[in-house]
């Protein structure tokens, strides 16, 4: 009795079942195989010529052999256990060593089992072009209502990208480049799309997709900028330079290129500070520099600059040293290029050539 239309088996769910069929006979469904319910000829009846009823193919279970037939029979024991991830590898070394397209139906199952739809269609498409003159009319019918089936569980992807030789991934796999120049298949379920290219910051999205339509993605991508921010607070009358250069007084703050630069802050009386900062990508790193005065050296009298060159005196020193006696000048008399020093200890008078002295 049939089952009321409300209640009959949706056309996704016929096409599943013949290829479970097709799974549960070793994979000999692919050809015209007699039906399992043909009723005996009548009798008197006169048999038809051996040659009018197409022989049955063998299963996969019979034609395969060797290593094929090893990864097949590991396929289906992965397959009965529910690990469909792994029958789905064993399937396909044991395509790929026989090149028999009846384990394309198999692997297109284990598609279905894990909702692979987007892969389930390119296997039934491959199916279509490798099996050739295997595959009965009946065979490419199911084919192709299946396809038609699936297009209700997968979405077309339309990517428009800001750049050119992009990589596109979905959930983590890649599926080419910008411009797309195949049509890209989305799964139903919520999608991760991404887009990255050298030099240029990726874009990552997550999509809803509903299924039986197109999903928009609009990816601008912005160029990648290798720079962070660096803030320098010193005392108010602080020269700050970094790399050399002068940059402010007091506090400064503005963008730098990542990696390691000299700080230098210096201010009248104060010892100088110098060191490394080191900046990171996108990183804001603050910097407080505490100037130290300078030490005071007691025995520091004066400089004295002249004609371009410094000559220090301290006095008490170079008298105890006896380094200027000799001689006083005549008074009045002093030589051309020479200067008359009085030494406040001992009221000695010191000359000191310059210029064009003798």
């Amino acid at each position: 009795m049939s089952l009321p239309e409300n209640k009959r088996l949706p056309r996704w769910r016929r096409r599943c079942l013949r290829i479970t069929a097709a799974l549960a006979l070793g994979g000999a469904a692919l050809t015209g195989a007699a039906p399992a319910g043909a009723q005996p000829a009548p009798a008197g009846a006169q048999p038809a010529p051996a040659a009018s009823a197409p022989a049955a193919p063998r299963p996969l279970s019979e034609t395969l052999t060797g290593e094929a037939k090893a990864e097949y029979e590991a396929a289906r024991i992965l397959f009965n256990d529910g690990d469909y991830r792994n029958a789905i590898i064993k399937f396909e070394r044991a395509y790929e060593l026989s090149r028999d397209p009846r384990l394309l139906w198999n692997i297109a199952l284990c598609q279905k089992n894990l909702k692979r739809y987007t892969r389930l269609l390119a296997t039934i498409e491959q199916l279509l072009r490798d099996a050739g003159p295997q595959l009965t009319e009946q065979d490419r019918k199911d084919a192709a209502e299946l396809i038609e089936a699936t297009k209700a569980y997968v979405s077309r992807l339309d990517l428009q990208a800001s750049e050119a030789g992009a990589t596109v991934l979905v959930d983590g796999e890649e599926v080419g480049q910008t411009p797309l120049r195949e049509p890209v298949l989305l799964d139903i379920g919520t999608r991760k799309i991404r887009v990255t290219k050298r030099g240029f910051k990726d874009v990552e999205v997550s999509e809803q997709v509903a299924g039986g339509g197109v999903v928009t993605v609009k990816a601008t991508l912005e160029r990648e900028v290798h720079q962070g921010r660096l803030i320098v607070a010193a005392p108010p009358d602080a020269v700050i330079s970094l790399d050399g250069r002068v940059v402010g007084r007091g506090t400064w703050e503005g963008p730098v290129p990542s990696g390691g630069h000299a700080l230098r802050v210096t201010a009248s009386g104060m010892a100088s500070h110098q060191s490394e900062v080191m900046i990171h990508d996108d990183q804001t790193r603050r910097v407080q520099i505490s100037l130290q005065p300078l030490p005071k050296d007691s025995n520091l009298e004066s400089w004295i600059w002249i004609g371009g060159g410094v000559v220090a005196l301290t006095g008490v020193v170079l008298l105890s040293l006896g380094a200027f006696d000799g001689d006083a000048p005549v008074s009045g008399n002093t030589s051309p290029g020479s200067v008359a020093l009085s030494a406040r200890g001992g009221g000695a008078t010191f000359v000191i050539p310059f210029g064009g002295g003798r």
